[in-house]
Protein backbone atom coordinates (compact mmCIF):
# COMPACT_ATOMS: atom_id res chain seq x y z
CA UNK A 1 0.00 0.00 0.00
CA UNK A 2 2.87 2.37 0.80
CA UNK A 3 4.50 1.63 -2.56
CA UNK A 4 1.24 2.08 -4.43
CA UNK A 5 0.42 5.44 -2.80
CA UNK A 6 3.93 6.76 -3.42
CA UNK A 7 3.92 5.75 -7.08
CA UNK A 8 0.46 7.21 -7.71
CA UNK A 9 1.13 10.42 -5.75
CA UNK A 10 -1.76 9.61 -3.39
CA UNK A 11 -2.13 11.83 -0.30
CA UNK A 12 -2.82 8.71 1.77
CA UNK A 13 0.90 8.03 1.57
CA UNK A 14 1.64 9.66 4.94
CA UNK A 15 -1.06 7.62 6.67
CA UNK A 16 0.76 4.48 5.57
CA UNK A 17 4.24 5.92 6.16
CA UNK A 18 3.71 6.58 9.88
CA UNK A 19 2.59 2.96 10.43
CA UNK A 20 6.15 1.70 9.81
CA UNK A 21 8.65 1.57 12.68
CA UNK A 22 11.48 -0.43 11.14
CA UNK A 23 14.50 1.79 10.56
CA UNK A 24 15.76 -0.45 7.74
CA UNK A 25 12.55 -0.25 5.74
CA UNK A 26 12.11 3.48 6.35
CA UNK A 27 15.74 4.31 5.50
CA UNK A 28 15.66 2.44 2.19
CA UNK A 29 12.41 4.06 1.17
CA UNK A 30 13.60 7.51 2.28
CA UNK A 31 16.27 7.55 -0.41
CA UNK A 32 13.64 7.28 -3.14
CA UNK A 33 11.51 9.90 -1.43
CA UNK A 34 14.31 12.46 -1.22
CA UNK A 35 15.37 11.80 -4.81
CA UNK A 36 11.84 12.25 -6.14
CA UNK A 37 11.58 15.59 -7.97
CA UNK A 38 7.77 15.74 -8.05
CA UNK A 39 6.23 18.73 -6.22
CA UNK A 40 3.94 16.24 -4.52
CA UNK A 41 6.90 14.50 -2.85
CA UNK A 42 8.15 17.81 -1.46
CA UNK A 43 4.69 18.68 -0.16
CA UNK A 44 4.49 15.32 1.60
CA UNK A 45 7.75 16.08 3.44
CA UNK A 46 6.35 19.44 4.55
CA UNK A 47 3.13 17.77 5.69
CA UNK A 48 5.17 15.15 7.57
CA UNK A 49 7.07 17.86 9.47
CA UNK A 50 3.79 19.50 10.48
CA UNK A 51 2.59 16.32 12.20
CA UNK A 52 3.18 15.57 15.86
CA UNK A 53 6.51 13.73 15.58
CA UNK A 54 5.48 10.84 17.79
CA UNK A 55 6.32 7.86 15.57
CA UNK A 56 8.71 5.37 17.08
CA UNK A 57 11.63 4.40 14.86
CA UNK A 58 11.55 7.65 12.90
CA UNK A 59 14.52 9.27 14.64
CA UNK A 60 16.95 8.17 11.95
CA UNK A 61 14.57 9.33 9.22
CA UNK A 62 14.22 12.83 10.61
CA UNK A 63 17.98 13.25 11.01
CA UNK A 64 18.72 12.09 7.48
CA UNK A 65 16.02 14.33 6.08
CA UNK A 66 17.55 17.33 7.82
CA UNK A 67 21.11 16.54 6.73
CA UNK A 68 19.94 16.11 3.14
CA UNK A 69 18.34 19.57 2.93
CA UNK A 70 21.10 21.20 4.96
CA UNK A 71 23.76 19.95 2.57
CA UNK A 72 21.61 21.13 -0.36
CA UNK A 73 21.30 24.62 1.23
CA UNK A 74 17.53 24.41 0.81
CA UNK A 75 16.56 27.44 2.89
CA UNK A 76 12.81 27.08 2.32
CA UNK A 77 12.68 23.48 3.50
CA UNK A 78 14.94 24.17 6.46
CA UNK A 79 12.45 26.78 7.64
CA UNK A 80 9.99 23.91 8.12
CA UNK A 81 12.58 21.97 10.11
CA UNK A 82 13.15 25.04 12.29
CA UNK A 83 9.49 25.11 13.28
CA UNK A 84 9.29 21.32 13.72
CA UNK A 85 12.34 21.22 15.99
CA UNK A 86 11.02 24.12 18.09
CA UNK A 87 7.83 22.13 18.74
CA UNK A 88 9.76 19.16 20.14
CA UNK A 89 10.46 20.79 23.52
CA UNK A 90 7.67 21.77 25.89
CA UNK A 91 8.25 22.49 29.56
CA UNK A 92 5.65 22.67 32.31
CA UNK A 93 5.50 24.57 35.58
CA UNK A 94 6.60 22.62 38.63
CA UNK A 95 6.23 23.78 42.23
CA UNK A 96 8.81 22.65 44.75
CA UNK A 97 8.44 23.09 48.51
CA UNK A 98 11.44 24.11 50.64
CA UNK A 99 12.09 24.39 54.36
CA UNK A 100 14.38 27.02 55.83
CA UNK A 101 15.96 25.50 58.91
CA UNK A 102 17.26 28.83 60.15
CA UNK A 103 13.98 30.78 60.04
CA UNK A 104 11.86 27.66 60.56
CA UNK A 105 9.64 28.68 57.65
CA UNK A 106 8.55 26.94 54.47
CA UNK A 107 8.39 28.50 51.03
CA UNK A 108 7.54 27.45 47.48
CA UNK A 109 9.59 27.79 44.34
CA UNK A 110 8.17 27.53 40.82
CA UNK A 111 10.35 26.52 37.92
CA UNK A 112 10.07 25.01 34.45
CA UNK A 113 10.75 21.34 33.94
CA UNK A 114 10.93 19.28 30.74
CA UNK A 115 9.51 15.86 31.59
CA UNK A 116 11.02 12.82 29.85
CA UNK A 117 8.67 11.95 27.02
CA UNK A 118 10.65 10.04 24.42
CA UNK A 119 8.64 8.10 21.90
CA UNK A 120 8.48 4.37 22.67
CA UNK A 121 7.36 1.31 20.74
CA UNK A 122 4.07 0.04 22.14
CA UNK A 123 4.15 -3.41 23.69
CA UNK A 124 1.11 -5.34 24.85
CA UNK A 125 0.72 -8.78 26.40
CA UNK A 126 4.09 -8.63 28.15
CA UNK A 127 4.92 -11.33 30.69
CA UNK A 128 7.80 -12.19 33.01
CA UNK A 129 8.88 -15.58 34.40
CA UNK A 130 10.10 -16.03 37.96
CA UNK A 131 11.53 -19.12 39.66
CA UNK A 132 12.87 -22.38 38.28
CA UNK A 133 11.60 -25.88 37.82
CA UNK A 134 8.24 -26.60 39.29
CA UNK A 135 8.29 -23.23 41.06
CA UNK A 136 8.54 -21.39 37.77
CA UNK A 137 5.67 -18.91 37.34
CA UNK A 138 4.63 -16.49 34.59
CA UNK A 139 3.30 -13.07 35.59
CA UNK A 140 1.72 -10.39 33.34
CA UNK A 141 3.48 -7.07 33.02
CA UNK A 142 1.87 -3.66 32.36
CA UNK A 143 1.50 -2.68 28.71
CA UNK A 144 3.85 -0.05 27.34
CA UNK A 145 1.86 2.70 25.64
CA UNK A 146 3.13 5.54 23.52
CA UNK A 147 1.47 8.61 25.02
CA UNK A 148 0.18 11.33 22.68
CA UNK A 149 2.48 13.87 24.33
CA UNK A 150 5.61 11.84 23.54
CA UNK A 151 8.04 13.10 20.89
CA UNK A 152 11.06 11.77 19.01
CA UNK A 153 14.52 11.88 20.62
CA UNK A 154 15.65 12.54 24.14
CA UNK A 155 15.83 16.12 25.33
CA UNK A 156 19.58 16.36 24.84
CA UNK A 157 19.19 15.43 21.16
CA UNK A 158 16.25 17.79 20.72
CA UNK A 159 18.25 20.67 22.12
CA UNK A 160 21.12 19.82 19.80
CA UNK A 161 18.80 19.78 16.75
CA UNK A 162 17.36 23.17 17.68
CA UNK A 163 20.82 24.68 18.09
CA UNK A 164 21.98 23.16 14.81
CA UNK A 165 19.12 24.48 12.68
CA UNK A 166 19.42 27.93 14.23
CA UNK A 167 23.18 27.85 13.64
CA UNK A 168 22.44 27.37 9.94
CA UNK A 169 20.17 30.42 9.79
CA UNK A 170 22.62 32.46 11.83
CA UNK A 171 25.28 31.60 9.24
CA UNK A 172 22.83 32.46 6.46
CA UNK A 173 22.21 35.93 7.94
CA UNK A 174 25.85 36.81 7.22
CA UNK A 175 26.26 34.83 4.00
CA UNK A 176 23.04 36.03 2.33
CA UNK A 177 20.99 38.52 4.38
CA UNK A 178 18.14 38.66 1.84
CA UNK A 179 17.75 34.86 1.87
CA UNK A 180 17.85 34.92 5.66
CA UNK A 181 14.99 37.41 5.89
CA UNK A 182 12.89 35.50 3.35
CA UNK A 183 13.49 32.13 5.02
CA UNK A 184 12.87 33.35 8.55
CA UNK A 185 9.68 35.03 7.33
CA UNK A 186 8.41 31.71 5.99
CA UNK A 187 9.31 30.02 9.27
CA UNK A 188 7.59 32.63 11.43
CA UNK A 189 4.42 32.37 9.37
CA UNK A 190 4.17 28.64 10.18
CA UNK A 191 4.00 28.99 13.98
CA UNK A 192 0.45 28.40 15.23
CA UNK A 193 -1.44 29.67 18.25
CA UNK A 194 -1.47 26.07 19.51
CA UNK A 195 2.31 26.33 19.86
CA UNK A 196 1.78 28.93 22.60
CA UNK A 197 -1.09 27.35 24.51
CA UNK A 198 0.65 28.29 27.79
CA UNK A 199 2.83 31.27 28.59
CA UNK A 200 5.92 29.17 29.20
CA UNK A 201 5.57 27.65 25.73
CA UNK A 202 6.57 31.00 24.21
CA UNK A 203 10.13 30.79 25.53
CA UNK A 204 10.31 27.06 24.73
CA UNK A 205 10.70 27.94 21.03
CA UNK A 206 14.46 28.26 20.81
CA UNK A 207 14.83 29.47 17.22
CA UNK A 208 11.79 31.75 17.45
CA UNK A 209 13.17 33.49 20.52
CA UNK A 210 16.55 33.95 18.86
CA UNK A 211 15.07 35.28 15.63
CA UNK A 212 12.58 37.67 17.26
CA UNK A 213 13.88 38.53 20.75
CA UNK A 214 17.61 37.81 20.72
CA UNK A 215 18.57 41.26 22.07
CA UNK A 216 15.71 41.53 24.55
CA UNK A 217 16.52 42.55 28.14
CA UNK A 218 13.77 40.26 29.40
CA UNK A 219 15.21 36.86 28.51
CA UNK A 220 18.49 35.00 28.68
CA UNK A 221 19.75 31.93 26.81
CA UNK A 222 21.37 28.85 28.27
CA UNK A 223 22.83 25.93 26.35
CA UNK A 224 19.43 24.25 26.17
CA UNK A 225 16.64 26.70 27.01
CA UNK A 226 15.41 30.27 26.96
CA UNK A 227 14.61 31.65 30.43
CA UNK A 228 13.18 34.82 31.85
CA UNK A 229 15.57 37.07 33.72
CA UNK A 230 14.72 37.22 37.40
CA UNK A 231 12.17 39.93 38.07
CA UNK A 232 11.00 40.07 34.43
CA UNK A 233 7.78 38.79 32.86
CA UNK A 234 6.53 37.95 29.40
CA UNK A 235 4.41 41.10 29.48
CA UNK A 236 7.56 43.21 29.14
CA UNK A 237 8.83 41.24 26.14
CA UNK A 238 9.35 43.55 23.15
CA UNK A 239 10.61 43.01 19.63
CA UNK A 240 14.42 42.80 19.53
CA UNK A 241 15.32 40.55 16.59
CA UNK A 242 18.64 38.97 15.74
CA UNK A 243 20.52 41.17 13.26
CA UNK A 244 18.05 44.00 13.87
CA UNK A 245 19.71 46.10 11.18
CA UNK A 246 18.47 43.66 8.55
CA UNK A 247 14.87 44.13 9.65
CA UNK A 248 15.30 47.90 9.43
CA UNK A 249 16.07 47.81 5.73
CA UNK A 250 13.33 49.14 3.40
CA UNK A 251 12.81 45.73 1.78
CA UNK A 252 12.03 44.19 5.17
CA UNK A 253 8.79 46.17 5.43
CA UNK A 254 7.20 44.02 2.71
CA UNK A 255 8.16 40.85 4.57
CA UNK A 256 6.82 42.17 7.88
CA UNK A 257 3.51 43.09 6.25
CA UNK A 258 3.38 39.56 4.83
CA UNK A 259 3.87 38.19 8.34
CA UNK A 260 1.05 40.35 9.69
CA UNK A 261 -1.22 39.15 6.90
CA UNK A 262 -0.38 35.44 6.76
CA UNK A 263 1.07 34.41 10.13
CA UNK A 264 -0.94 31.74 11.93
CA UNK A 265 -0.06 32.90 15.45
CA UNK A 266 -1.03 36.13 17.21
CA UNK A 267 2.38 36.35 18.90
CA UNK A 268 4.23 36.59 15.59
CA UNK A 269 1.71 39.06 14.15
CA UNK A 270 2.10 41.35 17.16
CA UNK A 271 5.90 41.13 16.85
CA UNK A 272 5.75 42.13 13.18
CA UNK A 273 3.35 45.02 13.84
CA UNK A 274 5.65 46.31 16.56
CA UNK A 275 8.61 46.39 14.17
CA UNK A 276 6.54 48.07 11.45
CA UNK A 277 5.37 50.84 13.76
CA UNK A 278 8.86 51.37 15.13
CA UNK A 279 11.11 51.10 12.08
CA UNK A 280 8.93 51.52 8.97
CA UNK A 281 6.52 54.39 9.62
CA UNK A 282 6.91 55.88 6.15
CA UNK A 283 6.52 52.54 4.36
CA UNK A 284 3.33 51.47 6.12
CA UNK A 285 1.65 54.78 5.29
CA UNK A 286 2.14 53.99 1.60
CA UNK A 287 1.09 50.35 1.73
CA UNK A 288 -0.78 48.97 -1.26
CA UNK A 289 -4.48 49.60 -0.72
CA UNK A 290 -5.50 46.08 -1.81
CA UNK A 291 -3.14 44.55 0.74
CA UNK A 292 -4.46 46.99 3.32
CA UNK A 293 -8.03 45.91 2.54
CA UNK A 294 -6.93 42.32 3.19
CA UNK A 295 -5.63 43.38 6.60
CA UNK A 296 -8.87 45.23 7.31
CA UNK A 297 -10.82 41.99 6.87
CA UNK A 298 -8.38 39.93 8.97
CA UNK A 299 -9.81 37.61 11.61
CA UNK A 300 -7.52 39.03 14.33
CA UNK A 301 -9.02 42.14 15.95
CA UNK A 302 -5.55 43.56 16.66
CA UNK A 303 -4.65 43.35 12.98
CA UNK A 304 -7.92 45.07 12.11
CA UNK A 305 -7.15 47.92 14.51
CA UNK A 306 -3.63 48.18 13.13
CA UNK A 307 -4.95 48.29 9.56
CA UNK A 308 -7.65 50.78 10.49
CA UNK A 309 -5.05 53.17 11.88
CA UNK A 310 -2.95 52.77 8.73
CA UNK A 311 -6.02 53.39 6.62
CA UNK A 312 -6.79 56.67 8.38
CA UNK A 313 -3.25 57.92 7.81
CA UNK A 314 -2.77 56.50 4.30
CA UNK A 315 -1.37 59.06 1.87
CA UNK A 316 -3.04 57.69 -1.24
CA UNK A 317 -6.71 57.79 -0.23
CA UNK A 318 -7.36 60.89 -2.32
CA UNK A 319 -6.31 59.13 -5.51
CA UNK A 320 -8.33 55.93 -5.08
CA UNK A 321 -10.92 55.18 -7.73
CA UNK A 322 -14.57 54.78 -6.87
CA UNK A 323 -14.46 51.09 -7.77
CA UNK A 324 -11.76 50.52 -5.15
CA UNK A 325 -13.80 52.37 -2.51
CA UNK A 326 -16.87 50.27 -3.31
CA UNK A 327 -14.78 47.10 -3.16
CA UNK A 328 -13.49 48.11 0.28
CA UNK A 329 -17.02 48.66 1.54
CA UNK A 330 -18.10 45.29 0.16
CA UNK A 331 -15.24 43.12 1.43
CA UNK A 332 -14.31 44.70 4.77
CA UNK A 333 -15.48 43.53 8.16
CA UNK A 334 -18.60 45.23 9.52
CA UNK A 335 -16.69 46.59 12.52
CA UNK A 336 -14.41 48.60 10.19
CA UNK A 337 -17.02 50.04 7.86
CA UNK A 338 -17.32 53.17 10.00
CA UNK A 339 -13.59 53.83 9.52
CA UNK A 340 -13.83 53.42 5.75
CA UNK A 341 -16.97 55.56 5.53
CA UNK A 342 -15.32 58.28 7.61
CA UNK A 343 -12.33 58.31 5.25
CA UNK A 344 -14.61 58.24 2.22
CA UNK A 345 -16.51 61.26 3.52
CA UNK A 346 -13.23 63.16 3.71
CA UNK A 347 -11.66 62.11 0.41
CA UNK A 348 -14.62 61.45 -1.93
CA UNK A 349 -17.18 63.98 -3.09
CA UNK A 350 -20.68 62.99 -4.11
CA UNK A 351 -20.13 64.30 -7.63
CA UNK A 352 -17.65 61.46 -8.34
CA UNK A 353 -20.38 58.83 -7.97
CA UNK A 354 -23.18 58.23 -10.44
CA UNK A 355 -26.78 57.80 -9.36
CA UNK A 356 -26.67 54.00 -9.49
CA UNK A 357 -23.66 53.88 -7.16
CA UNK A 358 -25.27 56.34 -4.74
CA UNK A 359 -28.47 54.29 -4.66
CA UNK A 360 -26.41 51.14 -4.10
CA UNK A 361 -24.78 52.70 -1.04
CA UNK A 362 -28.01 54.17 0.28
CA UNK A 363 -29.93 50.89 0.09
CA UNK A 364 -27.13 48.83 1.68
CA UNK A 365 -27.77 47.05 4.98
CA UNK A 366 -24.76 48.17 7.12
CA UNK A 367 -25.62 51.36 8.99
CA UNK A 368 -22.39 53.31 8.23
CA UNK A 369 -22.67 52.58 4.51
CA UNK A 370 -26.37 53.48 4.37
CA UNK A 371 -25.81 56.74 6.25
CA UNK A 372 -22.89 57.66 3.97
CA UNK A 373 -24.91 56.88 0.86
CA UNK A 374 -27.92 58.86 2.09
CA UNK A 375 -25.74 61.87 2.89
CA UNK A 376 -24.10 61.79 -0.55
CA UNK A 377 -27.42 61.16 -2.28
CA UNK A 378 -28.96 64.30 -0.81
CA UNK A 379 -25.90 66.34 -1.78
CA UNK A 380 -25.97 64.99 -5.34
CA UNK A 381 -29.75 65.46 -5.66
CA UNK A 382 -29.43 69.16 -4.95
CA UNK A 383 -27.07 69.46 -7.94
CA UNK A 384 -28.79 67.03 -10.28
CA UNK A 385 -32.22 65.77 -9.16
CA UNK A 386 -33.04 62.08 -9.40
CA UNK A 387 -35.88 60.87 -11.60
CA UNK A 388 -38.99 59.21 -10.22
CA UNK A 389 -37.72 55.79 -11.36
CA UNK A 390 -34.50 56.33 -9.41
CA UNK A 391 -36.30 57.63 -6.34
CA UNK A 392 -38.65 54.66 -6.19
CA UNK A 393 -35.70 52.24 -6.04
CA UNK A 394 -34.98 53.62 -2.56
CA UNK A 395 -37.90 51.51 -1.30
CA UNK A 396 -35.51 48.53 -1.46
CA UNK A 397 -33.39 49.92 1.38
CA UNK A 398 -32.26 47.27 3.87
CA UNK A 399 -31.07 49.43 6.77
CA UNK A 400 -33.81 49.99 9.35
CA UNK A 401 -31.89 52.83 11.00
CA UNK A 402 -32.04 55.10 7.95
CA UNK A 403 -35.24 53.70 6.40
CA UNK A 404 -37.56 56.20 8.10
CA UNK A 405 -35.61 59.34 7.19
CA UNK A 406 -34.92 58.00 3.70
CA UNK A 407 -38.62 57.39 3.07
CA UNK A 408 -39.62 60.81 4.33
CA UNK A 409 -37.04 62.46 2.08
CA UNK A 410 -37.94 60.38 -0.98
CA UNK A 411 -41.68 61.03 -0.63
CA UNK A 412 -40.98 64.72 -0.17
CA UNK A 413 -39.18 64.71 -3.52
CA UNK A 414 -41.96 62.71 -5.18
CA UNK A 415 -44.65 65.00 -3.79
CA UNK A 416 -44.54 67.32 -6.78
CA UNK A 417 -46.73 67.86 -9.80
CA UNK A 418 -44.21 66.35 -12.22
CA UNK A 419 -43.03 63.33 -10.17
CA UNK A 420 -46.06 62.26 -8.14
CA UNK A 421 -47.77 59.02 -9.11
CA UNK A 422 -49.74 56.56 -7.01
CA UNK A 423 -47.95 53.68 -8.75
CA UNK A 424 -44.60 55.06 -7.56
CA UNK A 425 -45.57 56.16 -4.07
CA UNK A 426 -47.33 52.91 -3.16
CA UNK A 427 -44.00 51.04 -3.38
CA UNK A 428 -42.92 52.62 -0.09
CA UNK A 429 -46.10 51.34 1.59
CA UNK A 430 -45.32 47.83 0.33
CA UNK A 431 -41.72 47.90 1.63
CA UNK A 432 -40.57 45.00 3.79
CA UNK A 433 -39.05 47.23 6.49
CA UNK A 434 -41.58 48.45 9.13
CA UNK A 435 -39.88 51.85 9.70
CA UNK A 436 -40.26 52.60 6.00
CA UNK A 437 -44.00 51.80 6.03
CA UNK A 438 -44.45 53.86 9.20
CA UNK A 439 -42.70 56.88 7.64
CA UNK A 440 -44.85 56.50 4.53
CA UNK A 441 -48.03 56.61 6.66
CA UNK A 442 -46.71 59.70 8.45
CA UNK A 443 -46.40 61.41 5.07
CA UNK A 444 -49.84 60.21 3.96
CA UNK A 445 -51.61 61.59 7.03
CA UNK A 446 -50.37 65.12 6.34
CA UNK A 447 -53.17 67.16 4.68
CA UNK A 448 -50.57 69.00 2.56
CA UNK A 449 -49.37 65.80 0.85
CA UNK A 450 -50.75 64.83 -2.54
CA UNK A 451 -51.53 61.33 -1.34
CA UNK A 452 -53.89 62.67 1.34
CA UNK A 453 -56.65 63.13 -1.24
CA UNK A 454 -55.61 60.56 -3.88
CA UNK A 455 -58.45 57.98 -4.24
CA UNK A 456 -56.26 55.56 -6.24
CA UNK A 457 -53.64 55.40 -3.48
CA UNK A 458 -56.21 54.90 -0.72
CA UNK A 459 -57.99 52.17 -2.66
CA UNK A 460 -54.72 50.24 -2.94
CA UNK A 461 -53.79 50.72 0.69
CA UNK A 462 -57.07 49.17 1.87
CA UNK A 463 -55.85 45.87 0.38
CA UNK A 464 -52.46 45.99 2.13
CA UNK A 465 -51.22 42.67 3.60
CA UNK A 466 -49.32 44.36 6.46
CA UNK A 467 -50.98 44.47 9.89
CA UNK A 468 -49.23 47.65 10.96
CA UNK A 469 -50.63 49.51 7.94
CA UNK A 470 -54.15 48.20 8.52
CA UNK A 471 -54.08 49.43 12.11
CA UNK A 472 -52.82 52.84 10.97
CA UNK A 473 -55.57 52.99 8.32
CA UNK A 474 -58.25 52.28 10.92
CA UNK A 475 -56.80 54.97 13.18
CA UNK A 476 -56.71 57.38 10.24
CA UNK A 477 -60.31 56.60 9.30
CA UNK A 478 -61.32 57.31 12.87
CA UNK A 479 -60.15 60.91 12.48
CA UNK A 480 -61.58 61.34 8.99
CA UNK A 481 -65.13 60.95 7.79
CA UNK A 482 -64.13 58.69 4.89
CA UNK A 483 -61.28 57.88 2.58
CA UNK A 484 -61.18 59.60 -0.84
CA UNK A 485 -62.95 57.59 -3.55
CA UNK A 486 -63.90 54.70 -1.25
CA UNK A 487 -67.32 53.39 -0.26
CA UNK A 488 -68.37 51.70 2.93
CA UNK A 489 -68.51 48.26 1.37
CA UNK A 490 -64.88 48.54 0.27
CA UNK A 491 -63.80 49.07 3.89
CA UNK A 492 -65.36 45.84 5.13
CA UNK A 493 -62.25 43.71 4.41
CA UNK A 494 -60.13 46.24 6.30
CA UNK A 495 -62.36 46.13 9.40
CA UNK A 496 -62.62 42.36 9.28
CA UNK A 497 -58.86 41.84 9.06
CA UNK A 498 -58.25 44.19 12.01
CA UNK A 499 -60.86 42.69 14.31
CA UNK A 500 -60.11 39.08 13.37
CA UNK A 501 -56.39 39.55 13.94
CA UNK A 502 -56.17 37.37 17.04
CA UNK A 503 -52.43 37.93 17.48
CA UNK A 504 -52.85 41.66 18.02
CA UNK A 505 -55.12 43.68 20.29
CA UNK A 506 -55.22 47.36 21.17
CA UNK A 507 -57.30 50.39 20.57
CA UNK A 508 -57.44 49.93 16.81
CA UNK A 509 -59.97 47.13 17.22
CA UNK A 510 -62.23 49.35 19.32
CA UNK A 511 -62.03 52.06 16.67
CA UNK A 512 -62.85 49.51 13.96
CA UNK A 513 -65.92 48.36 15.91
CA UNK A 514 -67.16 51.93 16.21
CA UNK A 515 -66.64 52.41 12.48
CA UNK A 516 -68.59 49.21 11.80
CA UNK A 517 -71.41 50.54 13.98
CA UNK A 518 -71.55 53.75 11.94
CA UNK A 519 -71.46 51.83 8.65
CA UNK A 520 -74.36 49.52 9.68
CA UNK A 521 -76.50 52.45 10.83
CA UNK A 522 -75.89 54.23 7.52
CA UNK A 523 -76.56 51.13 5.41
CA UNK A 524 -78.51 48.31 7.09
CA UNK A 525 -77.66 45.94 4.22
CA UNK A 526 -74.10 45.67 5.49
CA UNK A 527 -75.32 44.10 8.74
CA UNK A 528 -75.33 40.63 7.22
CA UNK A 529 -71.61 40.97 6.44
CA UNK A 530 -70.43 42.85 9.53
CA UNK A 531 -72.49 41.37 12.36
CA UNK A 532 -70.64 38.01 12.20
CA UNK A 533 -67.43 39.93 12.73
CA UNK A 534 -68.85 41.62 15.80
CA UNK A 535 -70.05 38.23 17.03
CA UNK A 536 -66.47 36.97 16.93
CA UNK A 537 -65.34 40.02 18.92
CA UNK A 538 -68.09 39.45 21.51
CA UNK A 539 -66.78 35.92 22.07
CA UNK A 540 -63.15 37.10 22.35
CA UNK A 541 -60.98 35.94 25.25
CA UNK A 542 -59.73 39.49 25.74
CA UNK A 543 -61.96 41.32 28.15
CA UNK A 544 -61.48 44.86 26.69
CA UNK A 545 -62.27 43.62 23.20
CA UNK A 546 -65.29 41.68 24.46
CA UNK A 547 -66.67 44.66 26.37
CA UNK A 548 -66.19 46.99 23.36
CA UNK A 549 -68.02 44.59 21.04
CA UNK A 550 -70.92 44.21 23.51
CA UNK A 551 -71.23 47.98 23.73
CA UNK A 552 -71.42 48.28 19.92
CA UNK A 553 -73.97 45.47 19.61
CA UNK A 554 -76.12 46.98 22.38
CA UNK A 555 -75.95 50.41 20.76
CA UNK A 556 -77.05 48.97 17.40
CA UNK A 557 -79.98 47.19 19.02
CA UNK A 558 -81.15 50.35 20.73
CA UNK A 559 -80.70 52.69 17.75
CA UNK A 560 -82.25 50.39 15.12
CA UNK A 561 -85.06 48.08 16.28
CA UNK A 562 -85.05 46.19 12.97
CA UNK A 563 -81.60 44.80 13.80
CA UNK A 564 -82.84 42.88 16.87
CA UNK A 565 -83.61 39.68 14.96
CA UNK A 566 -80.27 39.72 13.12
CA UNK A 567 -78.38 40.29 16.36
CA UNK A 568 -80.28 37.49 18.10
CA UNK A 569 -79.55 35.18 15.17
CA UNK A 570 -75.79 35.78 15.31
CA UNK A 571 -75.56 35.98 19.12
CA UNK A 572 -78.18 33.56 20.49
CA UNK A 573 -76.37 33.21 23.82
CA UNK A 574 -77.07 36.87 24.74
CA UNK A 575 -80.16 37.57 26.88
CA UNK A 576 -81.67 41.04 26.56
CA UNK A 577 -84.00 42.78 28.99
CA UNK A 578 -87.29 43.89 27.46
Amino acid sequence: MLEECFTAGDDRFLDEWVKFHSAEILASFLQRWLADERPWARQQIIAYLKLDLNFSGHELILKRMYRHFESARDHAMLSHFLVAFDRLVRRSRITRHHWNFQTRESFQEEFLFAKPNKTVIEQTGRTAEYGTGKWKRTFPLPDIRNKPSNRLFRHRTRNYLRRRVWRYFRWLSFRSPSDYLASITQALIQFRDEDFSAGENIIDNWSLMHACYFHSDTITFSAAHTNLIKGQSLGSLSAAPYRASLWQQPDAATLLIQIVSDAESALVRVWAMELLQRDHKDAIHQIDIKLLSKLLSHTDARVQEFAAELFRQHRGLGTLTISVWLELLKDSDSSLLSVICEAMTTHVSASRLDNAQLIQLTTAQPVPVAELGFQMLKARHSERPLSSKELVTLCRAQCEVTAGDLTAWALQQLDSETLYSADVVVEFFDALIPPMRSAAMDWLEKPASRGYSDPVLWARLIETPFDDLRLRLVACLHSRAEFPGTEQNTLCPLWCSVILGVHRGGRSKLKAMQQIQTAILQDRQQAAQLLPVLAVAVRSLRAPERRGALAVVASLRLQDAELKDSIQQHLPELEWDA
